[in-house]
C-alpha cells in the first residue's frame, strides 16, 4: 500500500508525464474535524487533511462508494472564531492507507448551503495570503 502523500505524488507526476496537470484547485493543508452524515443519519466524525475550492481529502476508519454524496459539515478556523460550512460532497476516490484500519477519501464539492461558498472562498483566500507574507 502507499501513502496518500506518495499517491498524491505519483499523480501529479503522471499528470506532467502526460502533458497536464489534475488539479483544478489549489489545495491548502489543514488537520481540523469533519462531520459526515451517514445512511443513517447519525453523524461521524473524520479529520480533514487538506481542503481546496474543489473539495476536500479527509481521513476516515472506513471507505466509501466512489460517487456517493455525502452531506458534511466543517468549522474553518478565522482569527477570531469559527464558521461553520455547510456542504453536501461527491466520493471521487476511497483507498486503505496503509495498514492502519484509515482509509482516505477524496470528495469533490456539490452544492454548498447558504452562502457557506463565501466562508470557504474567504477561508482559502486567507490562507493564500498568508503564504504569500
Amino acid at each position: 500500500m502507499i501513502k496518500p502523500n506518495e499517491y498524491l505524488e505519483r499523480q501529479a507526476a503522471r499528470g506532467a508525464r502526460e502533458g497536464h496537470e489534475r488539479r483544478m484547485h489549489v489545495r491548502y493543508r489543514i488537520n481540523m474535524p469533519v462531520y459526515i452524515k451517514l445512511s443513517s443519519g447519525e453523524l461521524a466524525k473524520a479529520t480533514a487533511v487538506d481542503i481546496s475550492s474543489g473539495g476536500i481529502y479527509i481521513e476516515y476508519g472506513a471507505s466509501a462508494d466512489e460517487g456517493k454524496i455525502f452531506e458534511m459539515l466543517f468549522d474553518l478556523p478565522f482569527d477570531t472564531e469559527f464558521q461553520r460550512v455547510y456542504v453536501k460532497a461527491r466520493v471521487v476516490r476511497s483507498f486503505v492507507i496503509g495498514n492502519r484500519d484509515v482509509y482516505g477519501i477524496a470528495f469533490s464539492f456539490v452544492e454548498f448551503a447558504r452562502d457557506t461558498d463565501k466562508v470557504l472562498k474567504k477561508f482559502l483566500e486567507l490562507r493564500s495570503l498568508k503564504q504569500l507574507t
